[in-house]
């Protein structure tokens, strides 16, 4: 079968794994049989099965109004509106390896993920990747549904933190973001209201990512980037907040990133490595699961995508560095409801050094002008002279700064036990997040791994500014039209290796 029909059909879980299995098979047994003509040495494919099963609890505490049975908008039911919960992420790789008699390493690798929950959210068997290798001294090479080299290649805080992941994002399964209120002082009749149309819903960067690991664009309890249309009764609010999953220590969300794509890694040389992806279109995943759907009408072409890594050690010093980037082009930017679009150009930049048994790094990105929109309310800040309804983006208005995003932090591990602090810092269109977590593990075994962790969160959101309002900054929060959280997330759980 070739990998072209392969990538068309979407099969279920089962049907996947047993074709993939089969494929991987026959790729690999039908190789060496024609090594072994030309050799007269067979070699067999190695398949190995390995992966985890993460049990956890979270004790969560968050603003009082978005711990109640339905979301301050009066009508949403809050599916975290118990304070504690219990839940099971598991992942599995299978892979096929067959290695040539000239050197030459080959095979395939899928990715099946499993989440379930105490908060009623649960979650189908899904395939998150699935793609085939090739490897030799000239490099490596994949084609398929995986992620691309500036997500692979990135170093920094995300990379070495402990517990359940820290600002990987664990714990953001068990938080509600911001959203607006059912009354107040800017559209009290609700997001269908028409006084609600210059009314910028917030979104957030929530992790230390470019805009493809990211799933797409920011994250917002609202699915349309662009517009407000919405009706009250619609319950139109984003994947995000229906499922949210997060496996531990996956520091991007799935989705777009695991498009079709071919990828390329040069061998390490002198401590260097670069690579470079192609993806021709961010809405082809295959028969692979996107999980991060939350965003109306953004499809992006030709996104390519480049990574340089170096590291070396210098006796008891050592030193990571990564530089990464992505591009692509905005497919059909203007869309049914009139808004264009920018391209796609984000930057990423880490750092790790290691001494003995710390680690101490920072990243930063920015996501530039990538994915905003040209025209429409979401395309400049808030003008205070003018009522809120006058609003107007079309004319000389105030641009919002590019988006961007920093991390730092620290672990250290003595034997077993290992600990780290890391901290997250995000602007998107003037709303900020900010996200710190410490987090412990101790190896109890070389397949068993308790960990602990709490993280503490704050969500900023731009808050409405006019000549006809309240500076909505100014007043308290339980009264502002758009509801920010803030709080505590603390995980503890067992990790089993396999």
């Amino acid at each position: 079968m070739s990998l072209s029909l392969v990538l068309t059909f979407n099969f279920s879980i089962l049907k996947v794994l047993n074709f993939f299995i089969a494929t991987s098979l026959s790729l690999a047994l039908s190789s060496n049989v024609a090594y072994s003509q030309t050799f007269s040495k067979k070699t067999f494919p190695a398949i190995v099965a390995h992966g985890f099963i993460n049990f956890s609890a979270a004790s969560r505490n968050q603003v009082s109004v978005f711990e109640k049975k339905n979301l301050p908008d009066g009508f949403t039911q809050n599916y975290l509106n118990n304070s504690r919960a219990i839940g099971n992420d598991s992942q599995l790789f299978l892979k096929a390896t067959t290695i040539a008699e000239s050197g030459v390493k080959y095979g395939a690798m899928a990715k099946v993920e499993f989440n379930i929950n105490s908060d009623s959210r649960n979650e189908n068997p899904n395939l998150d990747q699935a793609f085939f290798y090739s490897e030799n001294n000239f490099g490596k090479f994949e084609i398929g549904n995986n992620q691309a080299v500036n997500q692979k290649m990135k170093v920094g805080p995300a990379r070495f933190a402990r517990g359940a992941g820290g600002i990987n994002g664990k714990y953001l399964e068990q938080i509600n973001l911001p959203m607006l209120g059912n009354s107040g002082s800017v559209c009290s009749g609700g997001v269908g209201d028409s006084a609600c149309s210059n009314v910028k819903l917030p979104r957030f960067i929530l992790l230390a990512q470019s805009p493809i690991g990211h799933g797409g664009y920011a994250k917002s309890f609202y699915r349309r980037g662009a517009d407000n249309s919405y009706q009250p009764s619609s319950r139109d609010y984003s994947d995000f907040n229906r499922s949210h999953f997060r496996a531990l220590k996956d520091d991007s969300f799935d989705g777009v990133e695991d498009a079709t794509k071919l990828s390329y890694y040069t061998p390490r040389i002198a401590g260097l490595q670069l690579g470079a992806s192609y993806a021709p279109d961010s809405n082809d995943n295959g028969f692979t699961a996107n999980t991060a759907r939350d965003v109306d009408l953004i499809r992006i072409k030709n996104i390519f995508s480049f990574g340089a890594n170096y590291s070396q050690d210098f006796d008891n010093l050592g030193i990571a560095l990564s530089a990464t980037a992505e591009k692509g082009q905005i497919k059909n930017s203007k869309s049914t409801l009139g808004t264009e679009r920018q391209s796609l150009l984000a930057y990423d930049a880490g750092l790790t050094l290691t001494y003995f048994g710390f680690n101490l790094g920072g990243s930063y990105g920015t996501w530039g002008n990538s994915l905003q929109p040209k025209n429409g309310v979401y395309s400049c800040d808030y003008n205070s002279g003018q009522n809120l309804s006058a609003q107007n983006c079309d004319s000389d208005a105030k641009k919002f700064s590019h988006p961007s995003y920093y991390t730092t932090g620290i672990s250290y591990q003595f034997g077993p036990v290992a600990a780290s602090i890391t901290e997250l810092k995000s602007e998107f269109q003037k709303n900020k997040y900010q996200a710190t977590s410490l987090g412990l593990d101790y190896k109890l075994t070389r397949d068993l791994m308790p960990y602990f962790e709490v993280t503490k969160f704050t969500f900023k959101s731009n808050q409405p500014t006019a000549a006809n309002l309240t500076n909505q900054g100014d007043i308290a929060s339980s009264q502002r039209q758009l509801k920010d959280n803030h709080g505590y997330v603390l995980l503890t759980g067992i990790l089993y290796f396999f």
